[in-house]
């Protein structure tokens, strides 16, 4: 064994002369090395910023790092090849359409001219009349929802414990 390790020490390395020297000079240079660690991936970064545009883009779309044009040119082709036709329509239909946001003309009625008059002048009490009439037809007076609803949820429980109290006879 120990004329194995003398052979590979008595090896020529270029510059060095032998690996005996190689590696006393290397090994000692090797063990600063951690120090150095943090730097890897900024280096790494910077290496790739600079080599990358050197990078053939056949070898890129080889290795599917990049789209490859011309297959994309084809997918738009089949995809145009097989949209449906383009629908044509009538005159009328056209007609039709270029006036459907269209909304119908208002006319003023006296009314309306009138209430425009007094909301100038600062008149509302024909408006007052309006929510008047509205708020009685809204609440219809003389009946109380609430109150209703109150005794209806009483009789409900009351309904629930008589349930509860027949279940533990």
């Amino acid at each position: 064994m120990a004329s194995l390790a003398r052979l590979i020490n008595t090896l020529p390395v270029p510059i060095f002369g032998s690996v005996r020297t190689a590696a006393a000079f290397v090994i000692p240079k090797a063990k600063t090395l951690p120090r150095f660690a943090g730097w890897g991936l900024p280096l790494g970064v910077g290496a790739l910023w600079f080599i990358w545009p050197a990078v053939d883009d056949g070898w890129k779309i080889e290795m599917g790092l990049k789209a490859d044009p011309e297959a994309a040119k084809k997918a738009a082709e089949e995809a145009a090849a097989a949209a449906p036709k383009k629908v044509e329509l009538s005159a009328d239909a056209v007609a039709k359409v270029e006036d459907a946001y269209k909304s119908e003309e208002h006319v003023e009625t006296e009314d309306d001219k009138m209430l425009a008059k007094a909301s100038a002048t600062g008149d509302y009490t024909h408006f007052e009349e309006k929510w008047e009439a509205f708020t009685e037809k809204a609440i219809r007076p003389g009946e109380d929802d609430d109150e209703d609803d109150d005794d209806d949820d009483d009789d409900d429980d009351e309904d629930e414990d008589e349930d509860e109290d027949d279940d533990d006879e």
